[in-house]
């Protein structure tokens, strides 16, 4: 395979796609495996951000050069990178504490609440699959938890969808930003300027950045780290590349497969039939969102 061939390649929305994929289930497996045991939970962000922000930037190269002009796109950029800063220290907290298939499930609520600020803040128009799909969403999550003829929900359920939110109150603002610098350079700037964040409104020291970084779990932080900055390269330029109604849907069969890849790597056993059936319906309600 020549150059040539291979810039074709990876230009396409199904390599990336296939490549998001698998990179997505290294980040969320092996995210858990950072965080567990981690003394300071800010910390360990910083330093999951901090590898994912650095590595990335290896292939600026590989992308045009640019930098935004407008001074509010600089504006936008920093308000949607608070809302990253607080689903990434929440996300951090949450994947510790739940289980990895369980968390992959609650994830896409951030669904529902893109549907809602289409609908309430963008001004469109009111589609009865999109309710449906977010519906779906929104359904398929609660039978998680719905125990006995109730739904039973811990703090930190509660607080993944917070994190939630936030994410999808970041994505809303920062629609298309991406498209006005340099790719991986605008990726380090989205995850090392919430570190910076989290680490001077969170309670810890540099030495706790350190002490965490040099733990037993260092190569579980590189592995997560440099995942990251993938993760969010091969998403942006699978939705630049190809259709949303195709992209999104098969974005989302990344819950399927943590749920089943959970099972044998964490030997998450409990209610698999019940996960398996959440996530096809989760990934129905998202291919009708964006239908």
């Amino acid at each position: 395979m020549n150059a040539d061939t291979f810039l074709n390649l990876i230009n396409t929305w199904q390599f990336n796609i296939i490549a998001l994929l698998i990179v997505m289930v290294i980040f969320v497996q092996f995210y858990k495996l950072a965080v567990v045991g981690a003394r300071k939970d800010g910390a360990v962000t910083v330093v999951l951000q901090s590898i994912g922000g650095i590595s990335i930037l290896v292939l600026a190269p590989f992308y045009p050069m640019k930098f935004a002009s407008d001074p509010k796109i600089y504006l936008f950029l920093f308000i949607a990178i608070i809302f990253y800063a607080l689903n990434d220290r929440i996300e951090a907290t949450v994947r510790k504490h739940l289980d990895v298939s369980l968390y992959s499930i609650l994830n896409q609520f951030s669904r529902v609440f893109l549907v809602l600020y289409g609908l309430f803040l963008l001004g469109e128009d009111l589609v009865p699959q999109k309710l449906i799909g977010g519906a779906l969403i929104l359904l398929g999550s609660m039978a998680l938890f719905y125990r006995r003829g109730k739904i039973h929900l811990n703090r930190y359920v509660i607080l993944s969808m917070l994190a939630s939110f936030f994410i999808a109150t970041a994505i809303i603002i920062d629609v298309d930003i991406s498209t006005y610098f340099n790719l991986p350079l605008y990726i380090m700037i989205t995850l090392i300027v919430p570190s910076v964040i989290i680490f001077l409104a969170d309670r810890f020291s540099l030495r706790d950045i350190h002490e965490e970084f040099r733990s037993e779990r260092m190569k579980y932080h590189l592995i997560t780290g440099i995942a990251w900055g993938l993760l969010i390269l091969f998403m942006i330029r699978a939705l630049q590349l190809g259709e949303v109604i195709i992209v999104a849907p098969l974005i989302a069969v990344s819950v399927l497969l943590n749920v089943i890849v959970a099972y044998f790597f964490h030997n998450e056993r409990s209610h698999l039939p019940r996960k398996i059936i959440i996530s096809l319906v989760i990934i129905l309600g998202i291919y009708l969102t964006v239908a």
